[in-house]
C-alpha cells in the first residue's frame, strides 16, 4: 500500500491501479467529475450529480460540485446518510415541468444531524411563472444542529424551503446569499402534525425580484407555512440584517414576511426594505410576539403589519428605525392626551390649555421666558374633538434643558392629518431668550431655521408622513441653554390639534414647567392674604380686596379663612380684573369678632363649552 507524508503520496514499486483508486475514493470528495460529469453549462449532467450524490451517501462523504455549470433536467437529491455537500459551482435546472431541483437530507422521521450544506447555488434556465408551488430550487429537509450556507437560488416559485416532515428542522444556522425572482425566497414549513420548525438563526440574506418579472403577482421575501393539519406553532426564527428589494409596483404586493402560522417569536433585526410595499409583515393566521426591526424602509417609519381578515391573534411590534431612530428609544415627560378639555377660558377672548404655554410667531420685542409664555391668546377656537390654532399662533412644553439636550415632539391633528411645524426657543439660567448667535437647534427630519421676527426656531417644512418629517426629535446645543420651549405652530395655516406629548431620552427626567408659580398651563389661581376681620353685627358682611394677577370676571372664586368659625361664611368674587373680592359674613344673630387670620383661595378659570 502506498504511504502518505502530508498531502505527498509515496507509491511503492507493487501498487495496483486498483489499490490506487479505492486510495483515491477513500481519500476525496466523490465529484460528479467522477461519474462522467463535465459541467460546462451544456451537457446533461444529471445523472452524473445523482450518481455523485448517492457515492456520497453509500460512503458517508461529503459530495463536491467543483466549479462550472451543471445542467440538470430533473431534481438531484443527497441522502441524510452523507456527511454533507460543498458547492463552488451552480446546479441549473433546464427542465419545463415544476421541480424540487435539489433535496438534501431524508425525510419522514429521519434525522439529518450535524450537517455541512455549504455553498449552495440553484439556478433556473428559464424564469419560472411562479405558477406551482411545486416550482422549488432548494428543499432543505429535518436538519437539526447544521450549518447550511446558500449562496443562490434564482428564478422560482419557491427559492429555498426548509421543511420539517415526520420530525423536524431546529437548533441550525442558515446563512442566506442572494435568494432572487422567486415567488417567495424562503418557506419555512411543515408537513405533518408530527414534525416542527424551530429555533433557527438566519444571517443575512438578499431577497430580490427583477423589475421586469412577473411584474403582476404577489411577492414575499420569507414565509411561514404549513400543509393542512400540520404543525403550525413555528417559533424562534432570529434573522440577523436582511435585505428585501422585491419591485414592488402597480397592484402587486411585496411584503418581506408572511406567516400563516399560529408561531411566536419571529425576530428580524436590521431589516432593509427598499421597494417594498409599507408592510414588513402579512399575518393570516395566530402569529403573534413577533418583533420586526427595520432599519432602512422605502417609507422611512411608515412600516407596519398587515393583519388578514382570517388572522386571529394581535401582539407583534414593529420598530422603525429609518428617519424615527431618536423618537424609539425615549421617555415620556408630558403628555395633554386631549387637548380639548385641558383647555379653558384664560379671558373673553383668550383661551389658555393646562400643562402648555400658548405662543406667537408674530415680531416680539420681548427677551424672556415669561414675555413669551402666555397663559392664553386668541387665535384659538375650540372645536368639537380639538383645538383651531390660527397660522400665527401655537402651544408647546416648557422644558428644563440644562442636562437633557434631546427631544421628541409627538402631535396628533384631529383625523390624523398633516400640518404644523416644529417651534423651539432657547433661554439661559436667569430666563433670557437666547438668538441664533448663542444657541442652535437641530430635527432629525426638517431644517430648523432662526426665525428672527419670532426670536425662535421654525422647521422648514410642515409635518407630513409624505415627507417622512412627521416623527422627529429636535436637540438644543449651546452651553447657555437652560430652558425651552418646545411645541408646535399652525405657521403655514389653521391645525386642529387634539393631542401633544413630549419625549426625553431615558437617561433623563427633566422638569416640565407650568403651573401658577410660573404663569402659564394654569387652569387654577392659588392666592393668600393676611386678614383681621371686624366686629361683625348679627347678619353684618366685611368685603376686602385681593390682588391676584389673572384674574377676570367669570372665573370662580373660592374662599376660606385660618380661624375656624361657624358663624361667619366667607364668600368670593372678582370685583374687577386681577382683583379678587372677598366678603365674611356674619349668618348669625349675635355678634361675632373673630380673630387676625390668613385668607386662602384660589381662582378657577371655567372650562370651554
Amino acid at each position: 500500500m502506498p504511504a502518505r507524508i502530508d498531502d505527498i503520496l509515496v507509491l511503492d514499486q507493487h501498487i495496483s491501479k486498483t489499490e490506487l483508486g479505492k486510495y483515491l475514493r477513500d481519500r476525496e470528495h466523490p465529484t460528479p467529475s467522477d461519474f462522467g460529469g463535465i459541467g460546462d453549462g451544456v451537457a446533461d449532467d444529471t445523472a452524473a450529480v445523482q450518481a455523485c450524490f448517492d457515492r456520497a451517501a453509500a460512503d458517508g462523504k461529503i459530495a463536491l460540485i467543483p466549479k462550472g455549470i451543471w445542467n440538470v433536467a430533473s431534481g438531484v437529491g443527497l441522502g441524510g446518510a452523507a456527511r454533507g455537500l460543498i458547492m463552488h459551482g451552480a446546479l441549473r435546472y433546464t427542465g419545463a415541468a415544476p421541480a424540487t431541483v435539489l433535496t438534501l437530507g431524508d425525510g419522514g422521521a429521519t434525522r439529518n444531524g450535524e450537517k455541512l450544506w455549504t455553498g449552495l447555488d440553484v439556478i433556473r434556465a428559464v424564469q419560472s411563472d411562479w405558477s406551482s408551488e411545486a416550482d422549488i430550487g432548494i428543499l432543505l429537509r429535518n436538519f437539526d444542529a447544521s450549518w447550511i450556507e446558500v449562496r443562490r437560488a434564482q428564478g422560482f416559485t419557491i427559492g429555498v424551503r426548509s421543511l420539517g416532515d415526520g420530525r423536524g428542522c431546529e437548533d441550525s444556522t442558515l446563512h442566506l446569499g442572494r435568494l432572487v425572482d422567486n415567488h417567495i425566497g424562503l418557506d419555512i414549513r411543515c408537513a405533518t402534525d408530527t414534525a416542527w420548525n424551530n429555533a433557527i438563526r438566519y444571517l443575512g440574506g438578499h431577497f430580490a425580484v427583477s423589475s421586469g418579472v412577473n411584474t403582476a403577482s404577489d411577492r414575499f421575501g420569507v414565509r411561514l407555512s404549513a400543509e393542512p393539519g400540520a404543525y403550525i406553532n413555528h417559533n424562534h426564527h432570529v434573522f440577523e440584517g436582511p435585505n428585501f428589494e422585491l419591485a414592488q409596483s402597480g397592484a402587486n404586493v411585496a411584503i418581506p414576511f408572511l406567516n400563516e402560522t399560529s408561531g411566536s417569536a419571529v425576530i428580524a433585526r436590521s431589516v432593509r426594505m427598499e421597494a417594498c410595499s409599507p408592510l414588513v409583515a402579512r399575518h393570516t393566521a395566530g402569529a403573534t410576539e413577533c418583533l420586526y426591526d427595520v432599519a432602512w424602509a422605502s417609507q422611512g417609519y411608515g412600516v407596519g403589519i398587515d393583519y388578514a381578515a382570517t388572522a386571529t391573534r394581535a401582539g407583534n411590534a414593529v420598530v422603525t428605525r429609518y428617519r424615527a431612530a431618536a423618537t424609539r428609544h425615549v421617555r415620556l415627560l408630558a403628555a395633554v392626551p386631549s387637548l380639548r378639555s385641558a383647555a379653558y377660558r384664560e379671558s373673553a377672548t383668550d383661551i389658555g390649555v393646562e400643562g402648555l404655554a400658548v405662543v406667537s410667531t408674530g415680531t416680539t420685542a420681548a427677551t424672556t421666558l415669561a414675555g413669551v409664555s402666555f397663559a392664553g391668546l386668541s387665535g384659538l377656537t375650540p372645536t368639537a374633538s380639538g383645538l383651531l390654532l390660527n397660522a400665527n399662533r401655537g402651544l408647546v412644553f416648557v422644558v428644563d434643558a440644562s442636562q437633557a439636550r434631546e427631544f421628541a415632539l409627538a402631535h396628533w391633528l384631529v383625523g390624523g392629518a398633516d400640518g404644523g411645524r416644529l417651534f423651539v426657543r432657547c433661554f439661559d439660567a436667569a430666563n433670557t431668550l437666547l438668538t441664533d448667535a448663542s444657541a442652535n437647534v437641530l430635527a432629525s427630519g426638517a431644517t430648523m431655521s432662526w426665525n428672527a421676527a419670532a426670536k425662535a426656531w421654525i422647521a422648514s417644512a410642515g409635518m407630513a408622513d409624505a415627507s417622512l418629517n412627521r416623527r422627529q426629535s429636535v436637540r438644543v446645543i449651546g452651553a447657555a441653554i437652560a430652558f425651552a420651549q418646545i411645541g408646535i405652530v399652525g405657521f403655514d395655516g389653521q391645525i386642529e390639534l387634539e393631542t401633544l406629548r413630549l419625549y426625553g431620552l431615558p437617561e433623563a427626567a427633566p422638569a416640565v414647567l407650568a403651573g401658577p408659580t410660573h404663569g402659564w398651563g394654569r387652569r387654577e389661581i392659588p392666592f393668600s392674604a393676611a386678614y383681621d376681620p371686624p366686629s361683625l353685627a348679627a347678619g353684618a358682611s366685611h368685603q376686602t380686596n385681593i390682588a391676584v394677577a389673572g384674574a377676570v370676571p367669570g372665573d370662580a372664586v373660592q374662599v376660606g379663612f385660618s380661624v375656624a368659625s361657624t358663624a361667619v361664611v366667607f364668600l368670593g368674587t372678582i370685583g374687577a380684573s386681577d382683583t379678587v373680592t372677598a366678603v365674611a359674613w356674619n349668618r348669625s344673630g349675635a355678634t361675632v369678632d373673630l380673630g387676625a387670620g390668613t385668607l386662602f383661595g384660589q381662582v378657577v378659570k371655567p372650562r370651554l363649552v
